[in-house]
């Protein structure tokens, strides 16, 4: 069996080594550029990594695509479905990461920190309130791993937990209520924090717009740390330029890198990380341990951990 892997952040050469241990007499080739790496999966069994989908269009004897990111709305193309490969993700081992960089955008934005960073720079003293977040609402559009983890922490901050879900996940003992997503604007006009940790799909495209803005408290605060494309940027551009909420954070754009001209990056009340929550110095450990494990099953002819339901675009919890 042959095994391709490239990923974008590359791996640390003591997690190579776990892979080529795992993989026993099984060759593994790790392409250097993009034309190597559509001449080795002409023949490849296995890919584990993260690249476009273009390089996929040759690669007849592919079978499974083990992924080093959750999301999958970049890679997991019409073309890419008609393959008939198992497609297994990472979901739930960038959690972490993820979930302190949400919350840092969380305080970052409640706490004014963008502000104060400003009146640094500046030598200005500028004394104000910010906003408390103890006694307030969290609203959680999709309770994965990663909405699950923001909860535990809104919870241990005293804040009150709500939750919109697709799938009717069973409620944790930190969300106070679970709602199904067709409620999201009763979270909206509800939640005093709306953070969106849903996957990038077809239905979750403007998933939150003017309609969902205009609900939020003039003190709401949104994060996205998901999929841009999920909230309607020019709505939400509209909305904090005008005041209409606090305040907002985003490690995601609908494109990225986010252009220099973009009118995001100068709107107010607007914190912006570019797409790096999801980075971290575990991650090179955590996925090359995730895939020796499901590479161990897939040679054993068990069930892989983390299958994607194609048409979804994500594993299904329960399925």
């Amino acid at each position: 069996m042959k095994i391709v892997i490239s990923d974008m952040l590359g791996f640390e050469e003591e997690h190579d080594n776990w892979i080529l241990e795992a993989a026993g007499d099984d060759t593994v080739v790790c392409p250097q550029n993009d034309e190597e790496l559509v001449a080795e999966l002409a023949d490849a069994e296995v890919f584990f990594g993260y690249h476009s989908p273009e390089v996929f269009a040759a690669a007849k004897n592919l079978k499974w695509m083990q992924t080093t990111s959750a999301g999958l709305d970049m890679m997991l193309t019409p073309e890419v479905r008609a393959m008939g490969l198992q497609v297994t993700n990472a979901s739930g081992l960038h959690a972490a990461p993820v979930v302190e960089t949400a919350w840092a955008l969380t305080l970052a934005v409640s706490r004014y920190l963008k502000h104060f960073g400003e009146c640094q720079q500046k030598h200005v003293w500028d004394q104000f309130t910010p906003f408390d977040l103890n006694g307030r609402t969290a609203g959680v559009v999709g309770l994965g791993g990663i909405g699950r983890r923001y909860a535990r922490i809104a919870a241990a901050f005293g804040m009150r937990v709500i939750a919109v879900d697709k799938h009717a996940p069973e409620k944790p003992d930190e969300v106070d209520e679970l709602w199904p997503l067709d409620r999201l604007n009763d979270l909206c006009g509800e939640a005093d924090v709306v953070m969106i940790a849903c996957p990038a799909t077809s239905e979750t495209q403007g998933l939150i717009g003017a309609e969902q803005l205009a609900l939020m408290k003039p003190t709401g605060i949104i994060v996205n740390i998901a999929r841009g494309g999920i909230i309607d940027e020019p709505a939400l551009i509209e909305c904090l330029t005008e005041g209409r909420i606090a305040g907002a954070g985003l490690d995601v754009t609908k494109i990225e890198p986010l252009p220099e001209d973009d009118p995001l990056w100068d709107t107010p009340r607007l914190v912006i990380t570019p797409h790096i929550a999801g980075w971290s110095n575990d991650r090179s450990r955590s996925v090359v341990q995730f895939f020796c494990e499901n590479l161990r099953r897939y040679k054993a002819g068990e069930p892989l951990q983390n299958l994607v339901d194609q048409q979804q675009g994500y594993p299904v919890p329960g399925a």
